[in-house]
C-alpha cells in the first residue's frame, strides 16, 4: 500500500513538471504504468463548446485503430458520449455486460481490432467545460478495472484538469507578454525598464540603438541614471542621456526615458513597418518642407510618381493633411 501511494505521488510530481499540454500528454503516457497495471491509454483534446475532436493520441494501440475509431466508431460510442455529456467517469462494464458491449457497432468496427472489452473514459473538466478525455482500456482476458483503479483514474483526470488550466493561463500570459513586447519595441521613444528586485533590464529597440551608438567614452547607462538623479538636485547641467525617470508602482524598479537624439530618428517604428522604403524616403523629405517637384528632383523620379507615393502614404497613415503627416514623421522629436 505504501509503495502504491509513493508511486502515485511520484507520477503526480512528474505530471506537474510539464511545460506544455503536449509535454503533459507525453508524461502521462510514460508514467501511467506507475499507477495502473498495463493499460492502453489515450488522450483526446476537445473543443470545450462543441465537443468536436481537436486532436487524438494513444499509447498501446495502432494508428490504424485510431483512424478506424475516429471514422466509424467515435460518433456511436455510448461510453464516450456518456462521459462527455455527464461530465463524469464512464465505464463500459458498469453500463452494460461484456456480451452487450461486443454486440455494439463501435466494438465490431473498431475495438475488436484490439479485442478491447474493458473501456474507461474520464472527462477532464476545466472551468466547467469538458476540455479532454482520459481513455483507459484493457483487452479480453485481463481483469476488469477495480473500484480503486476507477477512483485513481478520476484523481488523475482531476490533476490533469488543474494542470491544463494552469498551462492554458501560462500560454495566455506568454501570448499577452509577446504582444506587449512587440508593442514596446514598436514605440519610437527610447525606454529602459530596470527591475531592481531581479537585477534585470528590458529595453526597446530604440533604446538599444541609442546605447549602441553611444561613444565609448560616454557615461554608461547606470552612470547616466545617477547623473539624472544628481541633475534633479541641480548638481549637473540638464543635458544628459536620461531625460526622465518614472518609478514603477510596485516600487521594484524604474522606467528611464532617453533624451531627444537618444531616440530613433525618423518616423515611429510602426509607421516604418507599414511603409515601403521609397514611401519612407518621400515622407521624410516631405516632412522637411520640400515640395513635390523638389522631392521628385531629389529622388530622380517624376512628380506624378511622387504624388502616387504620397497618396499611398496618406492612405496607410490615415493622415488628413500634409501638416498632420509631418507631425507623424517627426514624432520621434516630440517629448
Amino acid at each position: 500500500m505504501q509503495h502504491r501511494r509513493t508511486s502515485k505521488l511520484q507520477f503526480a510530481v512528474k505530471l506537474s513538471r510539464a511545460r506544455s499540454i503536449e509535454d503533459l500528454i507525453q508524461r502521462l503516457y510514460s508514467g501511467i504504468d506507475e499507477t495502473f497495471d498495463p493499460v492502453v491509454v489515450g488522450f483526446d483534446l476537445l473543443d470545450p463548446d462543441t465537443h468536436r475532436l481537436l486532436s487524438t493520441s494513444a499509447h498501446g494501440v495502432s494508428e490504424f485503430f485510431l483512424a478506424r475509431y475516429d471514422s466509424v466508431g467515435r460518433a456511436s460510442d455510448p461510453v464516450l458520449n456518456h462521459a462527455i455529456l455527464s461530465g463524469d467517469i464512464a465505464y463500459n462494464l458498469a453500463m452494460m455486460s461484456e456480451e452487450e458491449w461486443r454486440e455494439l457497432p463501435v466494438y465490431r468496427e473498431a475495438f475488436s481490432l484490439h479485442r478491447m472489452t474493458n473501456l474507461v473514459y474520464v472527462p477532464v473538466v476545466v472551468a466547467g467545460k469538458v476540455l479532454a478525455t482520459l481513455n483507459l482500456g484493457r483487452a479480453e482476458g485481463r481483469r476488469p478495472f477495480s473500484q480503486t483503479e476507477l477512483q485513481d483514474a478520476k484523481e488523475i483526470a482531476g490533476l490533469l484538469s488543474s494542470l491544463m488550466e494552469s498551462l492554458q493561463r501560462q500560454e495566455l500570459l506568454e501570448h499577452e507578454i509577446g504582444i506587449l513586447r512587440d508593442a514596446f519595441d514598436l514605440g519610437n521613444e527610447a525606454v529602459v525598464i530596470s527591475d531592481v528586485k531581479r537585477a534585470t533590464r528590458y529595453m526597446n529597440r530604440a533604446a538599444q540603438r541609442v546605447l549602441e551608438e553611444q561613444q565609448r567614452d560616454a557615461p554608461s547607462f547606470d552612470e547616466a541614471v545617477i547623473e539624472f538623479q544628481n541633475r534633479e538636485h541641480r548638481q549637473v547641467s540638464d543635458d544628459g542621456l536620461v531625460s526622465r525617470i518614472v518609478p514603477l508602482r510596485s516600487g521594484e524598479g524604474i522606467v528611464a526615458f532617453l533624451r531627444t537624439g537618444s531616440r530613433a530618428e525618423g518616423p515611429p517604428e510602426w509607421l516604418r513597418q507599414s511603409l515601403t522604403s521609397r514611401e519612407t524616403e518621400v515622407m521624410m523629405l516631405a516632412s522637411k518642407g520640400l515640395r513635390d517637384s523638389e522631392i521628385a528632383q531629389h529622388l530622380n523620379l517624376s512628380v506624378h510618381t511622387i504624388k502616387g507615393h504620397l497618396r499611398e502614404i496618406f492612405k496607410k497613415t490615415g493622415a488628413r493633411s500634409r501638416v498632420e503627416l509631418v507631425r507623424m514623421a517627426m514624432a520621434a522629436d516630440v517629448e
